[in-house]
């Protein structure tokens, strides 16, 4: 379909697109042998996907039975930092003393709850003490046994919860063997004390750690334990990624077929119809992950999530550079992820062997921004998630019936099949929309292999006009939503002031005040996100050079598909027709440059006028 210049140790994926097709296996990883640095672009792309993860895994393990007089629990734990404190703390020898303690009181039958191998002690969350929680809430324990209270808990308020709450409601006898607590003989006086030191070494031990991730995150080193799939840690230097061609083949098919107009249900779908192991079964299968921890594999192991492929093509990793800092933990108590303000961010480059080409990546990103839905007919038009209405701004939908020929088939603006104030349906035909734009991108393609100089200059010029009136409109967009703002606090203040005098009802205050807040709150979000965007928007500029490489891959240009208008078109604004003069305006808005007209630059660049200034004869 497309012809092709020479290889020039570029990734484009067209050994996972053009060649293999959408239902055929990946082909051998590509290599990417020119490292570059990081643009702009690419840093503006990072800062739009704020995408977080959070994982939980909980075991439960029900006692098959239960002994008549009740069961003696031999809790058991030790975190990954109490694990570097020798023998002593280790599960095996907790055990023996717990036994022992049980054998020279007499206390059985008795059941150890032992799972909680690596596991922090300010953490409650952890399979073994909620199995244990459970058999209490049950009926089935009698009697709580644990080597010391640091081994029960490392947070006092939480453990004087279970111990002087929660146990003497349920009957249950505890003891804490080496601290001497025992809650028959009634409760040490040190207890309490003993708890809040246990819970300040877990406050100091987190600091060290803090402190340590933050040294290695500022020197460069990856601060994610386990490399993401697509790379494995160099044997030879652990703290090294490289990558694992296996996996990286998989993340370059999924690149491509993102690329090819697919979304990540799709892609997850041709992942498992294509039985592509998913990335967590795949790295235990290769011995790439290693716990402690109890792992179940999943019914089927070839079943991705969309939120693990969504993960993978916002993954800056794979263009060779390490994200440090991304994500942070408000606590030591806290397991919530917050995600820290991009500007907190450290981006390293060129820290290890790149996956994905940086161009590739933007043209992602990019169609990331516009979600494209399949039809009920189960397809997807290669146009959809790219056609803008040029008045009201919204997205343009796809519309076919299963009587409608291909030529039938159009686009409409989505605001006015919903009434929602376009007064137009600006509809334009597939046929005529194929044309003009395949038209356009000859001239493109003709324009830039002619007069790559020219272009490169009026380019420039062009983007630069493109986003002073871009920031003009954000900027006027943001200053009447802090006036806006303003006014409101100004209107909530007199009504405080006439409820007050008793101008006001105390409901129609609340509901007036309720709506005025709303409106606040929503205009002060909008303040937010106009301010993150002129920051992007400053820091973006024009990159021409991309632009011109995707041109030199197509010399013969026949037909369109989805990945070649991805890797060209970033949106098309359609206008309404004039109803004098029967036309339309459509303006292409192309990756990297923004809107050009390649005819009108054509002519100017052939014209004799501009010839003479070139000093041609």
């Amino acid at each position: 379909m497309l012809k092709q210049t020479e290889n020039t140790g570029t990734l484009h994926l067209d050994n996972q697109t053009n060649l293999c097709g959408n239902n055929a296996a990946p082909l051998p990883y590509q290599r990417i042998t020119a490292a570059a640095p990081m643009s702009e672009a690419t840093r503006s792309a990072l800062h739009d996907n704020v995408l977080q993860f959070k994982s939980h895994n909980q075991h439960s393990d029900p006692i098959a039975q239960t002994e008549q007089d009740g069961i003696t629990a031999l809790y058991e734990r030790l975190s990954n930092e109490d694990g570097m404190d020798g023998e002593s703390n280790s599960i095996a020898n907790q055990k023996k003393i717990l036994e022992r303690y049980c054998k020279e009181h007499g206390y059985t039958p008795f059941r150890h709850y032992d799972e909680d191998d690596g596991y922090s002690g300010t953490n409650f969350n952890r399979p073994g003490f909620q199995r244990m929680l459970a058999d209490i809430k049950a009926g089935k324990i009698v009697r709580v046994v644990v080597k010391d209270m640091s081994r029960f808990g490392r947070d006092y308020l939480q453990v004087g919860l279970y111990t002087d709450v929660m146990f003497p409601e349920f009957g249950v006898h505890f003891v804490a063997v080496n601290d001497g607590v025992d809650s028959k003989r009634g409760d040490s006086e040190f207890t309490a004390i003993r708890n809040i030191f246990n819970e300040m070494h877990a406050r100091d031990t987190s600091k060290k750690v803090k402190a340590s991730f933050q040294n290695k995150g500022k020197s460069g080193e990856h601060l994610n334990p386990m490399p993401p799939y697509g790379y494995m840690k160099d044997p030879a230097n652990p703290k090294k990624w490289i990558v694992d061609e296996e996996a990286a083949t998989i993340v370059q098919k999924v690149f491509s077929l993102c690329v090819d107009g697919k979304g990540p249900t799709q892609i997850g779908k041709w992942l498992q119809d294509n039985r592509i192991l998913s990335p967590a079964v795949y790295m235990r299968r290769k011995g790439l992950i290693t716990t402690h921890k109890v792992y179940k594999e999943p019914k089927d192991p070839y079943r991705w999530s969309d939120e693990t492929v969504a993960r993978i093509l916002e993954r800056i990793d794979y263009l060779g550079h390490t994200l440090n800092f991304r994500t942070s933990k408000q606590s030591y108590k806290s397991k919530k992820i917050t995600i820290n303000n991009p500007e907190d961010w450290l981006i390293f480059e060129n820290t290890h062997e790149p996956i994905i080409e940086e161009s590739v990546f933007l043209i992602v990103q990019n169609l990331r921004k516009s979600k494209r839905r399949p039809t009920k007919f189960g397809d997807t038009d290669m146009f959809s998630g790219l056609m803008y209405c040029a008045d009201c701004g919204d997205i343009m939908y796809h519309c076919r019936t299963q009587h409608f020929e291909k030529r039938q088939e159009y686009f409409a603006c989505s605001n006015y099949r919903k009434k929602r104030g376009c007064d137009s349906p600006h509809t334009i035909r597939n046929v005529v929309l194929e044309e003009i734009v395949l038209k356009n991108l000859r001239e493109a393609v003709a324009y830039v292999s002619q007069y790559e100089k020219d272009f490169i200059r009026e380019a420039s010029d062009i983007s630069v006009k493109e986003q002073d009136r871009e920031l003009a409109a954000k900027k006027d967009r943001l200053a009447k939503a802090e006036n806006r703002v303003t006014e409101l606090d100004l209107i909530i203040k007199r009504l405080f002031e006439d409820n007050f005098n008793g101008k006001l009802t105390d409901e129609r205050f609340i509901k007036l005040s309720r709506d005025y807040e709303r409106e606040q709150d929503e205009q002060k979000a909008a303040i937010v996100t106009i301010s993150r965007e002129l920051k992007e928007r400053e820091r973006s500029r024009t990159n021409v050079k991309s632009f011109i490489a995707a041109t030199k891959k197509y010399t013969d240009l026949k037909e369109l598909d989805a990945t070649v208008l991805r890797e060209f078109i970033d949106r098309i604004n359609v206008s309404a027709v004039n109803r004098k003069s029967k036309t339309r305006d459509i303006e292409i808005v192309y990756n990297f440059i923004g809107a050009f007209d390649f005819s009108s630059a054509t002519e100017q660049t052939k014209s004799p006028v501009k010839q003479q200034k070139n000093g041609i004869a």
